[in-house]
């Protein structure tokens, strides 16, 4: 929550409501904290200035807000007062305490069957109200729906369509929704009816399920699929499948009306009376606890509240190298330490309000024939398992419709991906305020999206880790999907790390003959061994021709280049210091390794592969270890992992200027991190969190928010590659 600012109003309603912070702000106003005389909290929405003067807006604005007044039911947060003829005009919703259920799948995951069924048959009664009442949602999405103990409350009703009738929008032939919930009448301009809900909730459930039902990304290529491919409902439980699939219908007229949806589901209570996972029940609280995220990811609240994200003294007792004698290299994985000591949640949490959220505005066109007269191009091809769909359009399916499409899709899904979002959220800092960004993301507007490239992880096929390894290398597609093994079982495959080209990957392979870098292509064929290695992680450099290995020469592990086509070897380290952890430089100027300064100390170090001769330069010289380094892409920032896993801080992620200078906390918690990765455009990290036996891939952007777990299976996963 945001301070009020000078201009803002500080009640309304003639002071029945005294507005306390800023939510918000959107296309039709700013969302504020408020408070009813009685001391209740509710979601106050102030119509912007300029729309005020529009007498169309006024008009609709009036009747949705009498639409929305009348829906009832128990699963809806109520429209309680408003007054669209005051200057300016203004909307109170009810307080729903509770996390959406974007944050809920964020940060635990997938739902298992029996939550869904409930969440299925709470999001119908409340769509049933609704339409009810006359009005249709139109922007059903995870971040309007609000988990609380008793099942789920929809938010944001009844208000969307006044913002059709104002000049700004309908010259310019705006269609108000989100990317990736729009029903396909609603891509091509057509009739907005109850239906398109229901398509939204068939959306919604296949993503609470761990899917993504037309792949992942606000693109022209997932809008295209929307249109004319068949739904992936792999991840959706059986017993639900066939309702998903009706409401995913391309026609309107076949999708069910929530009453016919409700009797075809088979509800599976709890016998405790319950309806979430543990770890999603401990992220509900009362009304001073319950956190609210936004559509992109970027969260009100803190869920462990106050105070445990705050930066720790780092232990520098435990060495990085403890190896134990192990195969996979100093500091992944060759130490046993204590189970994960994840904290609990604060008692000091932070303050949610279901405050309706603006919808997206996207542009689409006229279904009349004249949007364009060329076919959409397929979607470019992706790396298989993306879950981008085949490409091409079907044979016999629906010409017509490709045609009335094509610049509507094309348009929308480069307004989307440009960012032609109305609703800004602020990010909410521990102990309220905004949190500075940091990193090779500061500066950039809003909040970044989630990365659609796919990330390469270790999966453990069995347990045994760290000292029996039976790793496994499999590509995420996204944060929602389920990896796909690339390799077959092996002895030991670990620590992938993508070509610079996207097309290979290579990774570290344990085997009864000793430890090797080998490549494969990005579908997991032609695997080819490369050289001999000590172990540990190998980077590529920028080119694509060479590989920073590590090997044991007298006795101490330095640093090597590896020609990639012969496998020929350059040693570009030498002395009795031991070597982790290289990292080569976007510019292919330098390598950056984890050196041992004394023992148990490991600092980052610079190598220049044209020198081999040279000494490494120190770049940190910090009060922690400094281990796991990895270039942000723009060369300027490292993220390392602080600490050990043995020290009584474990591990936390953090960042530092290339320089050494500026280091600060990313990821602070009392759960072991490590093994940071940049995405491509250097806005997010992924990281491993938890103990060695059974880690999880999880992501942060690199200013700190939105954070989210990214295993959503039972197998632990570990050493992310984004690029």
């Amino acid at each position: 929550m945001k301070p009020l600012e000078s201009n803002d109003p500080e009640s309304v309603g003639g002071g029945r409501y005294r507005l306390v912070g800023r939510l918000g702000q959107g296309g039709m106003g700013v969302v504020y904290l408020g408070r009813s005389q009685s001391g209740r909290a509710v979601a106050v929405k102030v119509v912007r200035p300029e729309l005020g003067t529009d007498p169309e807006f006024l008009r609709r604005f009036a009747r949705e807000v009498q639409a929305a007044r009348q829906v009832g039911g128990f699963h809806t947060a109520p429209v309680v007062d408003a007054d669209p003829h005051a200057d300016p005009a203004w909307l109170v919703t009810a307080y729903v305490p509770g996390p959406t259920l974007r944050a809920v799948l964020d940060r635990v995951g997938p739902l298992p069957e029996d939550s869904l069924t409930v969440l299925a048959a709470g999001l119908a009664e409340a769509l049933e109200a609704i339409h009810r009442a006359g009005v249709v949602h139109r922007d059903l999405k995870p971040a309007n729906i609000i988990i609380a103990e008793d099942g789920p409350r929809v938010i944001d009703f009844g208000i969307a369509r006044a913002l059709d009738g104002t000049a700004a929008l309908t010259q310019t032939g705006f269609q108000v929704g989100t990317p990736g919930y729009l029903a396909p009448e609603q891509l091509m301009g057509g009739a907005i009816t109850p239906a398109v809900d229901m398509f939204a909730l068939g959306v919604v459930l296949a993503e609470a399920a761990g899917g993504s039902p037309f792949g992942d990304g606000p693109s022209a290529a997932r809008l295209y699929r929307v249109v004319h491919e068949e739904p992936d409902l792999s991840a959706v439980p059986a017993s639900l499948r066939a309702p998903v699939l009706a409401c995913l219908s391309k026609d309107p007229g076949d999708r069910p009306a929530p009453t016919a949806f409700l009797q075809s589901l088979t509800v599976r209570h709890q016998a405790d009376g319950g309806w979430l996972p543990a770890e999603a029940t401990r992220l509900l609280g009362g009304p001073q606890s319950a956190e609210r995220g936004a559509d992109e990811g970027a969260e009100q609240g803190v869920p462990y509240g106050a105070g445990q994200r705050g930066e720790r003294g780092a232990d520098q007792s435990a060495g990085h190298g403890a190896e134990h004698g192990s195969p996979y290299g100093v500091g992944h994985g060759a130490q046993q330490g204590a189970p994960d000591a994840r904290p609990e949640p604060s008692p000091e949490p932070a303050v949610t309000v279901a405050a309706p959220e603006p919808p997206v505005t996207v542009p689409v066109r006229p279904a009349d024939g004249t949007a364009g007269t060329e076919p959409l191009p397929a979607p470019t091809p992706t790396l298989p398992g993306s879950g981008s769909g085949s490409g091409g359009p079907r044979e016999g399916r629906r010409p017509a419709r490709r045609t009335a499409v094509v610049a509507a899709l094309l348009v929308c899904g480069v307004g989307a991906t440009a960012g032609l979002l109305v609703w800004q959220p602020w990010t909410g800092a521990p102990g309220g305020g905004d949190k500075p960004k940091t990193g090779a993301s500061s500066g950039t507007p809003g909040p970044a999206a989630f990365p659609t490239a796919p990330l390469l992880v270790r999966q453990d096929t069995a347990p045994g880790w760290p000292k029996a390894c039976h790793g496994a290398i499999a590509v995420r597609p996204a944060a929602t999907d389920r990896p796909r093994r690339l390799l077959p079982d092996g002895t030991c495959d670990v620590l992938p790390q993508w070509a610079p080209d996207r097309r290979s990957f290579a990774f570290t392979r344990v085997t009864p003959g000793g430890t090797a870098v080998w490549t494969a292509n990005a579908d997991g064929s032609g695997e080819r061994r490369i050289a001999e290695i000590s172990g540990g992680r190998v980077s590529w450099s920028p080119d694509g021709s060479r590989l920073a290995v590590l090997r044991k020469k007298d006795g101490v592990q330095q640093l090597y280049a590896v020609d990639v086509a012969d496998g020929s070897a350059r040693q570009l380290t030498s002395g009795t210091r031991r070597v982790e952890d290289p990292a080569w430089s976007p510019d292919g100027t330098r390598i950056a390794v984890s050196l041992e300064t004394t023992p148990g100390d490991w600092q980052i170090h610079v190598v220049d592969p044209s020198a081999p001769d040279g000494a490494p330069r120190q770049v940190t010289r910090l009060p922690h270890p400094a281990l796991d380094a990895v270039w942000s892409p723009d060369g300027r920032t490292f993220a390392y992992t602080a600490g050990t896993y043995q020290g009584g801080t474990k591990g936390d992620i953090r960042l530092v200027g290339t320089d050494g200078t500026g280091d600060r906390p990313l990821v602070v918690t009392g759960a072991h991190e490590m093994d940071p990765a940049w995405s491509a455009d250097g806005r997010w990290l992924a990281f491993v969190r938890g103990p060695y036996e059974t880690p999880a891939v999880w992501a942060v952007r690199a200013d700190g928010t939105g954070e989210r777990r990214l295993t959503t299976g039972s197998a632990p996963e570990g050493h992310p590659a984004w690029r």
